[in-house]
């Protein structure tokens, strides 16, 4: 069985937000969904690296830094982004892509995924 239907299969039930679903699984598999932690610190920084750039996510809010969260989820039109998705699907799955960093390298790092989120965001306004 392809790795995509593999998955896919065993997360039917989240195929009820439409084209988001394969979106969300191709993110899982590329290795897109990422936990980035700091130690000694434990701080986790949470992102999903989407067509568009990198998207800073917070499941617990929920929140993405991405327009259609923006636009849509908070207007009302949906629920929630794919980059949401992604995560709850790669968090279900145990395929979060976690990467480690020390607490040194906590302000570059953010500064990094930062910079990528605000050069997507101008690039979409164009």
């Amino acid at each position: 069985m392809d790795p995509r239907e593999e998955l896919a299969s065993h997360f039917t039930h989240y195929s009820k937000y439409g084209n988001k679903f394969p979106k969300a699984i191709e993110a899982v598999l590329s290795g897109s969904v990422k936990k980035h932690t700091f130690s000694p610190s434990g701080r986790v920084v949470l992102t999903v690296v989407g067509r568009d750039g990198e998207e800073f996510i917070d499941p617990e809010r929920p929140f993405c830094s991405c327009d259609n969260f923006f636009f849509k989820v908070l207007g009302g039109g949906a629920e929630l982004c794919y980059h949401l998705l992604s995560y709850k699907i790669a968090s279900e799955s145990k395929r979060l892509d976690t990467v480690a960093f020390s607490d040194e390298e906590y302000a570059s790092v953010l500064s990094a995924i930062s910079r990528d989120v605000l050069t997507s965001m101008r690039e979409q306004r164009r």
